[in-house]
């Protein structure tokens, strides 16, 4: 009978042992980088004005994305991105694109830190659906509309006012970043 003390299995139990301590050490670590927005912050304007914004809408076979831009009257006060996901929502002008979400869901909420835009998405975007294709043009049409009417560096998002690590199959927790 062999002893239990060979050199084998004393290395065999020293791997076991750092492994034991590396699932650990690794529990204790922050498992998100999603980040909680201060309050809502507004820019307002002095007087009313005439923009136009850029919105990406699906193209019909869902394979990229058209972009509209549509000339509005921003109101005294009215965010240029909060309006421009309102009309993203509201849907396409143009033929030859399609909505993202349905008329009647509410847009996201807007917040800025720094150079971040953190976009609040409504709890009901969960339940819309949509698959992968649909989940992903939703989330870049809304982040490419947030850095094309915006000076921001990277959309982050929320769902329902908390961090979240997936809307349903794409991953919520590292930032859209705009192209350098």
């Amino acid at each position: 009978m062999k002893t239990l003390r060979s050199p084998w299995n004393l290395l065999g139990g020293l791997v076991f042992l750092a492994g034991l301590f590396a699932f650990w050490y690794g529990g204790r670590l922050p498992t998100t980088r999603v980040v909680h927005p201060p309050a809502p912050v507004v820019a307002p304007e002095a007087e009313a004005k005439e923009v136009t914004l850029a919105l990406y809408f699906a193209k019909p076979d869902g394979t990229g994305f058209v972009l509209e831009k549509r000339k509005v009257q921003l109101d005294p006060g009215e965010d240029r991105l909060a309006r421009a996901l309102a009309e993203l929502v509201r849907g396409p002008e143009i033929a030859g694109a399609s909505p993202l979400l349905p008329k009647d869901a509410p847009p996201p909420a807007v917040y800025r830190m720094g150079r971040a835009v953190v976009l609040d998405l409504p709890a009901g975007y969960r339940d819309l659906g949509y698959g992968v294709r649909g989940e992903s043009l939703l989330l870049y049409g809304l982040a490419n509309t947030a850095l094309a009417n915006s000076d921001a560096e990277e959309v982050r998002f929320l769902l329902a006012g908390r961090p979240a690590m997936a809307l349903i199959h794409l991953s919520l927790a590292d930032p859209i970043r705009r192209a350098r």
